[in-house]
Order: C-alpha cells, then structure tokens, then sequence
C-alpha cells in the first residue's frame, strides 16, 4: 500500500525573512486575483512570485510568468533564501484553527514523500474529477522548477494514531517553522531526522491507503511530470520523481474539519417559489419557519443530527427545511440512477431530486456553469439572494468522514464541490525537489 519516504526538504530561512507569515500563501487555486496581487505586495519573497505569478504585457515563450518562477526559484536559493535541509526528514505539521461558535481544533498530520501510484491500483484513492487546464498550468510550473511547491492534502486511516505517535517521539519541543495566515490559522512545523521515530513512521504507513482529500490536479500533474522523468532519466524507485509532496493526515483524529459548500439558483425560467415548496411537500416533510438564511443553517445543522435534512430560503424572512424520514426507501425510489454509495449525500440529494427533477436543472448544464452558484458563507448567499443575484439558497450539512471513505473506496467520485476540507494546507512552508538527481532514502 502506501510507501512514503522522508526527503531532504527546500523552505525559508527564516534568519533571512523573518516572520514567515509573510511569506507563504494559500494554494493557489482558491486565491482570487485581488489577494494574487496583495500576495505579490506583502515580500518581494513570497512563495506566489514563484507559484502563482503574474501574467504581465508582452509575455512570449522566452518570457513568462514560468520561466520568471524558475529564475527567481534559483535565485532565492543562491542568495540563502531558501535552503535545504541537509539530512532527509519527515516534517510533522499542526494547524490550530476556531470556527465561529465551536472550538479551538487542532489538525495533526505530516509531510513526506508518497510513492506515486495511478489511481485504480489500490494505494492512492481520489473523490473527485478534475479538469484539464489546470493540470497543464501546474505542469509547467513543475518542468521549470523542478518541484513540488504545494502539498497535496492526504488522509489515512490509524485509530491507535500510531504513525504520529511515532513522529511525535522525534520531535524537538519547538517547532522549526510557523506562521498564522490571513484566516488566523496557526501552522507549525518540526523537522523529524531521528532515525527511530523516522522508521516506525514509515512502517506504520505501509499498510495503509490514503484518501485525497484536497489535490487531485496537482496529484495527476506530478504522474504526468513522473512520466515525462522517466522517459528522460529512467524507471528508477528511489527518484525524488517518483514521488509526490504530500500531507498525511489522520482521518480518525478530531481534527479533521469538512464543511459544506451551499448552493445559489439563478437565471431558472419559471421558477415560483410556492409551486416549488408544494412539489417538495408531496414528497418530503417540510417545515417552514421565520428567519433569515443563516438561521436556516442552523436549523438544517440541528435537523441534520438525527437524519438528512436541506434547507432552502426565497427570501420574504421565512425559510423551509426538508427531512427524509425513510433515506433508503427514498434514494431506491428516486435516485435509483445513481450508486448506491452516492445516493444518501445531502450533495445528491439536492442535486438529483431537488435541482434535477423538480426544476429540471440538468447535471451537463451544472457542469457547464449554468443556473447554480456555489458558497462557502450561508451570509454570502443571503446577500445575493437579498439582491436578487440568485432565485433561492440552498444550505447542507457536510459530507461526513464515513461518507467521504465510503464514496473512494467504491471506486466512484463525489459531486463537484462536495467537500471543503477546512484548513487548506499553507503553500510555502516546504517545498520538493524532484529534479533527475535528487533521490529519497532507498
């Protein structure tokens, strides 16, 4: 199953930059442009010079936000900017985070070297599809730089916590790098060379399949990149290559965060707010109540821990919510077109029965981008709905972590934007080199 090694890591001095909260970054594919260009303001060293740089005027194939992202990648690593490690390690990472009303969460996991393995062959399990440009983007960040810049976000399952436990007995009592993010996220790394608790970690992983949670383009690109190394310098295991950067995280551990993702409608010809209540009536139990879209969150959240439950607001300060009493008799009646592994996720649910069959909101016309919206604030889709932005906001619950180890393992993807892992991973804090030299301990 699962081989991951540790590996001679690439991160900033921080003797040189200082705080390093000025120097990282969120993942490049959930920073819109505004904060891209704040991100390039903050340090004239900041990880997204190198990730995620600016397109300028006049850009051609000898000149491009690429071929700049390589140059200023050798450059900060000649001038002591960034450095490597000396011996391999394996990086154990925290992130200490609070969420409005809930507690103070701390996520523990680490970072290493995975053995790529296609997707099918048992060891690397994916949730999602993904689409292809960004795939092309991130592959020729990798063919100039030589790296892995951002992890990919993996969970495994290890109730006994073995694998931590066994980092954790290598660690030093304070962390080697840190930095709260914009979202006040504290992120804490310690480098792991002890040759024992290194070992252990390693073998305790060995049984164990991972789950992508966050990644899947970045994970494709690197067995693209793989592939393209392996016609140039050969099949060779211990290659840096072969691997990918990732983040290993415990799924059984209670830091694990998923929140959902609400949907918005619009643009939907002949949509009536009443017809629509009264067609889910005749289906489902449906109760109304005044309020705004944020208390129809909360209601679906209280609904939500005894069974399913959808909540959807048209505006006039009154919301409704919708419980299915009998799950399985519902999905083998109405999503019987669907796997059985996906028909009880509130993401189906809504899509297959509410937004398909009642409005007539085709899945290839959501794929393309028409009539729904998607937000990670209940506040966000109250203000387009207040501003007629949208038709009607629908609020979910989360996938559970049963749900999401359920739906990879059979084999099948969950919708688009059914999971939002809550941190996402800092960019910039480690960085991986896999040019056609650099190996990973045999």
């Amino acid at each position: 199953m699962a081989v991951v090694k540790p590996f001679r890591g690439i991160h900033y001095d921080v003797k040189k930059v200082g705080d390093l909260t000025k120097v990282v970054a969120p993942p490049y594919d959930v920073i819109p442009p505004e904060e891209q260009e704040a991100l390039h303001r903050r340090h004239p060293r900041n990880i997204v010079w190198v990730d995620f740089g600016l397109a300028r005027e006049g850009d051609g194939p000898a000149e491009n936000k690429y071929t700049r992202a390589a140059r200023w990648f050798r450059e900060w690593q000649a001038e002591g900017t960034l450095v490597r490690d000396a011996a391999p390690a394996l990086y154990y990472y925290e992130q200490e985070f609070s969420l409005p009303g809930k507690k103070t969460y701390v996520r523990k996991g680490f970072l290493g070297a995975l053995r790529l393995s296609a997707f099918g062959e048992g060891e690397v399990f994916p949730h999602e599809r993904t689409l292809s440009r960004p795939k092309e983007d991130r592959l020729a960040l990798m063919r100039v730089t030589d790296a892995h810049m951002s992890p990919i976000f993996g969970l495994f399952s290890d109730p006994a916590d073995e694998v931590l436990k066994s980092l954790r007995s290598g660690m030093a009592a304070v962390p080697d790098l840190s930095a709260v993010d914009d979202l006040g996220v504290k992120h804490r790394v310690w480098t792991v060379t002890q040759p024992k608790a290194l070992l252990g970690a390693v073998e305790k992983m060995a049984g164990k399949g991972v789950f992508i949670a966050d990644g899947h383009h970045r994970y494709e690109t690197a067995l693209a990149f793989r592939d393209e190394m392996r016609r140039k310098h050969g099949n060779t295991p211990a290659a840096a290559y072969e691997h990918v950067l990732m983040f290993l995280c415990n799924m059984d551990d209670e830091g694990i965060v998923i929140l959902p993702t609400h949907r918005g409608i619009h643009s939907v010809q002949g949509f009536d707010p009443e017809a629509f209540l009264a067609k889910v009536r005749s289906h489902l139990p449906v109760e109304t109540r005044s309020g705004s879209p944020e208390d129809a969150m909360r209601a679906v959240d209280e609904a939500g821990r005894k069974g399913k439950a959808i909540g959807w607001s048209t505006g006039g300060g009154r919301f409704h919510v919708a419980t299915f009493p009998d799950l399985r008799g519902f999905c083998d009646a109405r999503l019987a077109r669907f796997p059985p592994q996906l028909r009880p996720l509130d993401v189906v649910l809504l899509h297959g029965f509410l937004l398909e069959e009642l409005l007539g909101i085709s899945p290839e016309a959501v794929t393309a981008g028409q009539f729904v919206k998607y937000y990670k604030e209940p506040a966000k889709a109250a203000a387009d709905l207040s501003s007629g932005a949208i038709q009607a906001g629908f609020f979910l619950n989360p996938v559970s972590i049963a749900e999401f180890r359920d739906v990879s393992l059979s084999g099948h993807v969950l919708p688009q934007k059914a999971t939002f892992f809550y941190p996402k991973i800092g960019t910039g804090l480690l960085i991986f080199p896999v040019s056609g030299d650099d190996r990973v301990p045999g």
